[in-house]
């Protein structure tokens, strides 16, 4: 199988397409940034832009594709060691990615990007889930499949948005146990 080889001027080309948009989408929504004002903070001509994108939603595609691809092949690599219960292990794993990118997901988690990808990034730890659906019918596991990735979400904006404070092992417990348990004999804050 013959790997393709990108050309280091190309790779440097779409990291800084990749940072001009991260950037954009820190002050405005994706439909509000044009490919030119992405060009222009990238330093880079609209031609050059055409060549790899159709515009800012397929760069978008782009890096969100990038990052599942990433949290994936982590998860894939990952030797679960039994320390711990392996929902508490997946998450963790995510959220030391997403604590190690923090620019990024600040953008992509924001309201001024599409919601598909929070939604995904969430999907991707289905092993936590899987605890809290037996014996469902699927409308019920619909419902709390949506309740249990917006409240992750907003615990995760939340978190970026205050400087990452807590450990990634303090929020992936925090978002099992008001997952698993609710909030009704939550002690998450005693411990801190």
């Amino acid at each position: 199988m013959e790997t393709k080889k990108v050309d280091r001027r190309v790779k440097y080309t779409i990291e800084m397409l990749k940072g001009a948009l991260v950037e954009a989408m820190q002050k405005e929504h994706i439909s509000k940034i044009s490919v030119k004002s992405l060009c222009e903070l990238a330093d880079i001509n609209r031609s050059t832009f055409y060549a790899h994108f159709r515009d800012q939603y397929d760069l978008l595609h782009h890096i969100e594709q990038e990052v599942l691809d990433n949290i994936t092949r982590q998860l894939e690599r990952q030797d679960f060691d039994g320390k711990g219960p392996i929902s508490f292990q997946v998450l963790n794993l995510i959220l030391k990615y997403v604590r190690q990118n923090a620019s990024l997901f600040k953008a992509l988690l924001s309201d001024n990007c599409e919601p598909d990808i929070q939604r995904e990034i969430m999907k991707l730890p289905d092993i936590i889930s899987v605890q809290i659906y037996e014996g469902l019918d699927e409308r019920a596991k619909d419902y709390l499949s949506v309740f249990g990735i917006t409240g992750c979400v907003s615990v995760l904006q939340k978190w970026l948005q205050d400087g990452m404070p807590e450990s990634t092992g303090q929020i992936s417990e925090l978002i099992l146990q008001v997952l698993y348990h609710g909030i009704a004999d939550f002690s998450w804050t005693a411990r801190r």
